[in-house]
């Protein structure tokens, strides 16, 4: 249990202080209570003290921390009362200690689980768990290992030493061959061995080891590897209140293992399927209401959006909002590539445009472009911005997107590279006026480079003639003739 200190169960600070005062007052006049060197700490030594006067004993478990002196007949209860302080003392110590010792452990685990659920890497979750565990429980060493696939054998997934260089300290490291791991998986539960060396299934390197504790990975019938923590030394042997623990960790451990590998596996079996179904099912739902989300009203314009994508995610999108001062800005883009891939780049790009603060075409596509640089070889992106004021007042700049149309006449703009590829592209504006009743479209190349069952692409040509016409119209032609790409159109016209 902690020490208790005399001085501090008798001091001003101690609940039962004015107690043991009043009781030592009212005892004969030469007593005193004194620590184990002999300090006086209450009363007064009697006048003879080279004489024998009794010394009474306190004590607070196996330790004597002072006496009591006096010829007081009263004086040895006395000092059995303050033994007795003493000792509530010290357990109330040992209590506070503990419950804070569980305290921190409940802290620890409910950490460990949050980190767990985080992580889809058995490594990344092995190594946590086991930094984890090591906080907790003593070890000079320690190790996880995983079950290999198929095969049902065992692999390290994580480990420590006492030098901190596994490869230093070989001599009493376990391997995932070990006996005491078969045996923990055979019976698939945890055991302390505070006698590793007169164990007989102690084999070369683990005879340097003088206490282990190992428990399984389990989750439900299923295991998934053994973790492992060893001593050298002197160290203290294990107890059943470190098994209980390491027993909690590795439940949790061996639940995220599972999660990680079954996560893994669907991956796989994704990534081999031939059609995503679910996923793309889903993910075009999340995509519909992430492009839905980006078209908000418009006041003062009128403006229909049409989005067909060839498969169930496309790689297409656009984005409209109203400026502050009344005006209309409309995006509209392609990326590079199909199905989930190109998806999450689009998901990406809305997120990049909604943070935009400017509201100059040109200098929102030299933001964007510069944001997927950032990413990395993702592919490129074809992208159009317009701003529409209130008066029908309008710039656009074009990355290598199909060119507007107004009222059925193509709009032309500098060529500029498409997003994606070099950084700080710079991208030429245009200027122009929109006048009541006519109208202006944006589309993406589904729809002149849709194809009909003779091989006969749809063509600049038909889509000039179509561009006086609504967005759903235009979509619906394309569509018809055959689509073989995302069908996105934007028609923007003024209001009134």
């Amino acid at each position: 249990m902690p020490g208790v200190i005399l001085r501090s169960l008798i001091g001003q600070k101690c609940a039962g202080m004015q107690v043991v005062r009043a009781l030592c007052g009212s005892l004969a006049a030469e007593l005193c209570i004194v620590d184990p060197s002999g300090k006086v700490l209450l009363g007064e030594l009697p006048g003879d003290v080279s004489g024998a006067a009794p010394h009474y004993p306190i004590v607070a478990g196996e330790s004597e921390i002072g006496s009591v002196i006096g010829t007081d007949p009263q004086s040895p209860v006395f000092a059995k009362l303050l033994s007795h302080l003493a000792e509530r003392e010290s357990e109330q110590r040992a209590l506070a200690s503990e419950t804070l010792t569980l305290y921190r452990e409940i802290h620890l685990i409910e950490q460990l689980s949050e980190e767990l659920a985080a992580l889809l890497n058995v490594s990344a979750i092995s190594e946590t768990a086991l930094a984890h565990a090591k906080r907790l429980i003593p070890a000079t060493h320690g190790a996880v290992f995983v079950t290999d696939g198929t095969e049902a054998r065992l692999k390290m997934a994580a480990t420590f030493s006492g030098s901190g260089d596994p490869s230093q300290d070989n001599g009493t490291m376990l391997k995932p061959d070990s006996l005491f791991v078969a045996s923990v998986l055979d019976r698939i539960t945890a055991e302390i061995v505070n006698d590793c060396a007169e164990d007989p299934r102690a084999l070369g390197m683990e005879q340097g080891l003088t206490s282990l504790i190992l428990a399984p990975l389990r989750t439900g019938q299923s295991i998934e590897g053994v973790i492992v923590l060893a001593n050298t030394g002197d160290c203290a042997p294990y107890s059943a209140a470190n098994l209980k623990l390491l027993n909690t960790i590795a439940l949790q451990t061996g639940t995220a293992i599972r999660n990680a590998t079954l996560c893994a596996q669907m991956v796989e079996s994704a990534a081999a399927r031939a059609a995503y179904t679910a996923e793309l099912q889903a993910a075009s739902s999340v995509q519909q209401m992430l492009l839905q989300s980006a078209s908000r009203p418009t006041p003062g314009f009128h403006v229909d959006s049409v989005y067909v994508p060839a498969s169930e995610v496309g790689g297409d999108f656009f984005f409209v909002q109203p400026g502050p001062d009344g005006s209309l800005l409309a995006i509209i883009g392609d990326v590079s590539g199909k199905g989930l891939t190109a998806a999450m780049r689009v998901s990406m790009i809305l997120g990049v445009l909604r943070r935009e603060t400017s509201d100059d075409p040109a200098e929102i596509l030299f933001n964007l472009n510069n944001a997927l640089v950032a990413q990395g070889q993702l592919g490129f992106t074809t992208a159009c911005s317009m701003r529409i004021s209130s008066t029908g007042q309008f710039t656009f700049a074009n990355a290598g997107h199909i060119a507007p149309y107004l009222s059925g006449l193509e709009m032309t703009s500098d060529s500029a590279l498409p997003l994606g590829i070099v950084p700080d592209q710079i991208y030429q504006p245009v200027k122009g006026t929109l006048r009541p009743q006519e109208r202006i479209v944006l589309l993406s190349d589904g729809v002149p480079e849709a194809r009909s069952h003779t091989n006969e692409l749809f063509g600049f040509d038909r889509l000039l003639d179509l561009t006086r016409l609504s967005a759903e119209e235009i979509a619906g032609a394309a569509k018809d003739f055959g689509q073989e790409d995302d069908i996105t159109v934007l028609t923007l016209k003024l209001a009134g």
